[in-house]
């Protein structure tokens, strides 16, 4: 079963950040004289205390899931993609050129128009995905830095296009673009509730992406490139076909997330689209351990911190960039325990 990867022992790790994590927030909130109870009990209340906060916290989850798809999936093949912040705007910026000037020559059906839109997307993500790949396979060009690159030419590529570009408003009032047609809106599950399928779409996918990983020859030769990319290729496992394939499947998960976002929730491209979720989404993946279906729980709980952050403030009067602290803190006791069981195996292995 592909639930054999997930057991008590596995996840002892994971659970140990977090505790470490919140402990030390606690210390933080008690030196800046909050309260961490209230302040926690707030977080709890705001992320999940009815069914329609539960539904933004599931919204606000989404991104940071599909970026932490694309992280883990390069991840597991020794791949280090910091690109899926660069991967996720070009999934929009395509949505949006979809949505706003080739939809309305279409047929206006979502059942036309919403799976084109998500397709292109999809395929855009992956192909500037590939520009790095490239660059690895045919230059050598260490990836984590072409990816960072590649990150703030996919920003700046986003406002030359809607900031005095073909891609901005008719009306010129600001740097963004206009309204997607609607028949190109991902639909909502719940209406009036923002709860919409791209959450059922990333659910999907990360059953998927699990059984692709742990059940597959594919998945198979992926993980044993990360593994050990010398011994994969003396088995005769290519680690340049992997490495192409790879940072496709990565980057069209990114490109997708962006879609998703736009075409579900703002239905227009305008700067500062993404807070960060591409860098975020690292220490999603990291926390799930590469998993794609452990992902899902590590990226509910960045969700909920966004959404609980917001009761804090309300209610204790912390301001929401606590948030990014306890993301910061999380990811740092991530790298942390990491380092520890890196040592610990190299320690070993010298015996």
């Amino acid at each position: 079963m592909m639930l054999k990867e997930i057991n008590l022992r596995w996840l002892a790790t994971p659970a140990l950040i977090l505790v470490s994590a919140f402990v030390t927030n606690a210390i933080i909130m008690l030196l800046c004289h909050y309260n961490p109870l209230e302040a926690y009990q707030a977080a709890v209340s705001g992320a999940f205390g009815t069914g329609r906060k539960f539904g933004e916290t599931l919204v606000k989850s989404t991104p940071f899931l599909m970026a932490g798809f694309s992280v883990a999936i390069a991840f597991r093949c020794g791949i280090w993609n910091i690109g899926a912040e660069g991967q996720f705007l070009i999934g929009a910026l395509t949505a949006t050129w979809f949505g706003t000037k080739l939809a309305p020559i279409f047929p206006q059906s979502p059942w036309i128009a919403v799976p084109l839109c998500l397709g292109l997307a999809t395929v855009a993500g992956g192909v500037w995905g590939l520009i790095p790949a490239v660059l690895k396979v045919a230059r050598g060009v260490n990836e984590v830095i072409s990816t960072i690159m590649l990150n703030y030419v996919a920003l700046h590529l986003v406002s030359m296009m809607i900031d005095g570009g073909p891609l901005q408003e008719a009306a010129k009032r600001g740097p963004q673009s206009d309204r997607i047609v609607q028949w190109v809106f991902l639909p909502r599950l719940f209406p009036p509730h923002r709860v919409h399928l791209g959450i059922a779409i990333a659910v999907v996918l990360a059953i998927i992406l699990t059984f692709v990983l742990f059940r597959t020859a594919f998945g198979f030769q992926l993980r044993a490139v990360g593994e050990g990319a010398a011994a994969a290729e003396a088995a005769g496992i290519s680690i340049v076909h992997n490495t192409l394939r790879v940072f496709f499947i990565s980057g069209a998960l990114a490109g997708l997330g962006g879609a998703i976002e736009l075409t579900a929730l703002t239905r227009r491209l305008f700067l500062n689209f993404s807070p960060g979720y591409g860098y975020t989404a690292i220490a999603v993946a990291l926390l799930a351990k590469l998993n794609p279906l452990v992902t899902v729980a590590a990226a509910l709980l960045f969700g909920a911190l966004t959404m609980g952050s917001y009761s804090m403030q309300r209610e204790v009067g912390i301001s929401d960039k606590v948030t990014l602290v306890m993301q910061a803190t999380i990811l740092l006791f991530v790298i942390g325990y990491s380092s520890i069981q890196l040592f610990r195996r190299r320690v070993s292995s010298q015996e």
